[in-house]
């Protein structure tokens, strides 16, 4: 018995236990069940987020996991005279009067395949907002990440600005477009952002390069959409900035000529 009661939190969670006295045994069990309680109120609580969950298309295995599960719950039978046992007679019809009160007492018990049904169907739903929900967690989480990389760059990239040292320097690039550099001696960091550069094949990559006294220093790669500024370290008063054109992955040195060379004053 109390086996089939560990399996009744779902249902229980989404108010799917129609029979009165199940529901008490499986609430005087849940007393004294403390892994069925913790189940329970998480059941709960994805049943609840799930009405604020942010809209996104479920998984696409989510349809065909549930109406498999519909289907391997067993249904009541049409007509239960049809499932009755060879060699059994089935009991007469009752007199009228017996057969109104058979018939009350037959349509106010929950039959127990509808109450399997119920429970599947429950259980299904649960799932479904488990999925749903870990979907939308996982979107928060990775809105969240987004938005603390944002930050990030924006705090590194307002630190090399203030700086009282900063200087700036824009220049025109081969092939066209622009690429400003703002750096900071003080900070030791130097800002690129670009603009109407060319396109370039997947292959392709634009690279920035620190260049010294000592040879030129990768300073990374422009992003593919070149919509935000680059930030990097290592910056020495007597650099000149260089951006050339390299295989996909970057390149330990420059293997073309730069397309611009700019030093800040």
């Amino acid at each position: 018995m109390n086996e089939d009661l560990h399996t009744l939190t779902g249902a229980y969670a989404v108010d799917a236990i129609d029979d009165p006295g199940e529901r008490a045994r499986f609430e005087a069990h849940l007393a004294g069940c403390e892994p069925c309680a913790t189940e329970l109120r998480e059941f709960q609580a994805t049943a609840a987020r799930l009405g604020m969950a942010v809209a996104e298309p479920p998984p696409p295995a989510l349809r065909a996991h549930v109406l498999a599960t519909i289907r391997n719950v067993p249904q009541t039978p049409r007509n239960p005279a049809d499932h009755a046992k060879p060699g059994r007679v089935p009991p007469a019809p009752a007199g009228p009067a017996e057969g109104r009160v058979a018939g009350r007492r037959a349509d106010s018990r929950p039959r127990p395949g509808s109450r399997r049904w119920r429970r599947g169907v429950a259980a299904g739903l649960v799932a479904a907002a488990c999925l749903v929900t870990a979907a939308s967690v996982t979107q928060v989480v990775r809105e969240r990440q987004r938005v603390e990389r944002a930050e990030a760059a924006y705090r590194d990239v307002a630190s090399v600005l203030s700086a009282p040292d900063a200087r700036a320097a824009t220049g025109r690039a081969t092939g066209g477009g622009t690429v400003t550099v703002v750096a900071s001696t003080s900070r030791g960091r130097v800002v690129v952002a670009s603009s109407g550069l060319r396109t370039l094949p997947p292959s392709r990559t634009y690279q920035l390069w620190l260049i010294g006294a000592d040879g030129p220093r990768s300073a990374g790669l422009l992003p593919a959409d070149r919509s935000r500024p680059v930030v990097a370290g290592d910056w020495r008063p007597t650099d000149r900035l260089g951006l050339t054109v390299e295989p996909a992955g970057g390149s330990a040195q420059p293997t073309s000529t730069p397309l611009v060379l700019l030093m800040p004053a």
